[in-house]
C-alpha cells in the first residue's frame, strides 16, 4: 500500500511519514520526472512550525513507498495555496531535474579563468558520470554539497571531455553531454539501512533491470487493464545534422548516416540539431550516429494501464522489462511482445501508467 514520507533531501534520513489526499506523480528515466501530492495539514494535529519546516524548498525530498520500494523521489520546489485552504499541495521534482539543472560543478569562489574544471580521459560513460557526480558532491566532503547519490564503478573506456570554467555548465549539462555520446543515465531512488533515501547510479546504453515479467493480456485475472499498442513518428528522421562549438567556418559539423541512407521507403525528413557544448569532432560525430539511431525508426510505443494491487508498482518501475503475451487480437500478432518501460505515472490508487516501448 502506498505511504507517503518526508526526508532530508541531504542525508537521506526519514523525517515524517504525511497524510496525503490525493498524487499525481511521474518518474522519468533520466530523473527528470514531477509530481504533485496534496498535504493534508488542517486536522493533522501538527503544528504549524513542524509543516512549515518540513514542507521546505530543496531541504526536503517527498517520497512516495509501496513498502520499501520507492516509486517516486522529488525534492520539494514549491508549496503556494490559498491561506484558508485545508491541503497544502508539494510539487516536486526528481533530483536531477532539480538540483543538477542549474548546481556548478564548482563553488562560486573556486572560478578560474582560463582553467579547466574536470578533464576526463579514456573513461567508460559509467565512469564519466561518477567523476561529474563526484565533483558536483565535493566527494561527499563538504558540508552542504552532499548528496546521498551511489557514484557507479570507473573503467576504461572511450569517453573523454574537458569542461572549463569559462563555460558555466551544469551537473546536468554535464550529464546530459554523456548522454549524447549514446548513452542512458538513471539516478534510482531506494530504501538503505534506516529507511534512508538513497540514490543507485545507474549508466547503460540501454537500462534494463531484473528479469522480464511476463504479463498475459487476455488471460482472466490479468493485471492489463487497459493495452494500445502504436507507433510514434513524430521525432522520426531520414538523417541527422548536427552542430558543435565553433562560428562560421570554424564550427564543428558531422552527419549521419556516413554510408547508405536513413530513407529507405519514406520521404526524407532530416533534421538539423545543435550541441554547442561539444568541442571534439569525434565526439561530435558519436553524438550525431546517436541521434541518428534514435530516430531513424519509429518508436513502437505502447499504452499500458496496470493494477498493481497483487505486485506492487516495482514491476513496472523504470528500466524493468515486461514481456506482454497477446492472444487474439485484431492487431497484434499473437506470443510475447518484449517492452521496457522508461516511465511510471500514478496517483494513491492501485492503477499505474507505465511508458513502454518495444524492447529488442
Amino acid at each position: 500500500m502506498w505511504e507517503v514520507w518526508i526526508h532530508n533531501t541531504r542525508s537521506g534520513s526519514p523525517e515524517r511519514r504525511i497524510p496525503v489526499s490525493a498524487a499525481s506523480w511521474n518518474r522519468r528515466l533520466g530523473s527528470l520526472g514531477s509530481a504533485t501530492h496534496a498535504f493534508v495539514t488542517r486536522g493533522s494535529g501538527l503544528p504549524k512550525s513542524l509543516i512549515n519546516e518540513i514542507t521546505r524548498g530543496n531541504k526536503y525530498t517527498i517520497v512516495q513507498r509501496w513498502g520499501r520500494h520507492c516509486a517516486y523521489a522529488g525534492v520539494i520546489r514549491d508549496d503556494r495555496a490559498p491561506d484558508n485552504s485545508p491541503i497544502l499541495p508539494l510539487r516536486s521534482k526528481e533530483i536531477r531535474a532539480a538540483l543538477f539543472a542549474g548546481r556548478l560543478p564548482h563553488g562560486v569562489n573556486e572560478y578560474t579563468p582560463n582553467g579547466a574544471v574536470l578533464t576526463l580521459t579514456n573513461r567508460s560513460w559509467a565512469g564519466a558520470v561518477g567523476a561529474i557526480l563526484d565533483k558536483g558532491t565535493k566527494g561527499g566532503l563538504v558540508a552542504g554539497w552532499e548528496l546521498p547519490i551511489d557514484l557507479p564503478a570507473d573503467a576504461a573506456g572511450g569517453f573523454s571531455a574537458e569542461w572549463l570554467y569559462e563555460e558555466g555548465l551544469s551537473i546536468g549539462d554535464m550529464f546530459k553531454q554523456v548522454e549524447d555520446d549514446g548513452t542512458e543515465t538513471d539516478l534510482a531512488p531506494y530504501l538503505a539501512e534506516g529507511d534512508y533515501l538513497r540514490y543507485e547510479t545507474r549508466v547503460q546504453s540501454t537500462i534494463n533491470v531484473g528479469t522480464p515479467f511476463l504479463l498475459p493480456s487476455r488471460a482472466p485475472g490479468s493485471i492489463i487493464t487497459n493495452l494500445e499498442p502504436g507507433n510514434d513518428v513524430e521525432v522520426q528522421r531520414t538523417g541527422v545534422l548536427g552542430f558543435g562549438n565553433g562560428w562560421g567556418a570554424d564550427r564543428l559539423w558531422a552527419y549521419a548516416p556516413q554510408t547508405g541512407d536513413g530513407i529507405r521507403d519514406m520521404p526524407v525528413q532530416d533534421v538539423q540539431i545543435s550541441f554547442p557544448d561539444i568541442h571534439d569532432q569525434t565526439r561530435l560525430q558519436r553524438a550525431v550516429d546517436a541521434e541518428f539511431r534514435r530516430r531513424n525508426n519509429p518508436i513502437r510505443q505502447w499504452g499500458l494501464e496496470l493494477h498493481i494491487n497483487t505486485y506492487g508498482p516495482a514491476i513496472a518501475d523504470v528500466g524493468r522489462l515486461l514481456d506482454v503475451h497477446t492472444f487474439g487480437s485484431d492487431r497484434i500478432p499473437d506470443g510475447v511482445h518484449h517492452l521496457r518501460s522508461i516511465g511510471l505515472s500514478g496517483d494513491m490508487s492501485f492503477k499505474v501508467t507505465p511508458e513502454v516501448h518495444i524492447y529488442g
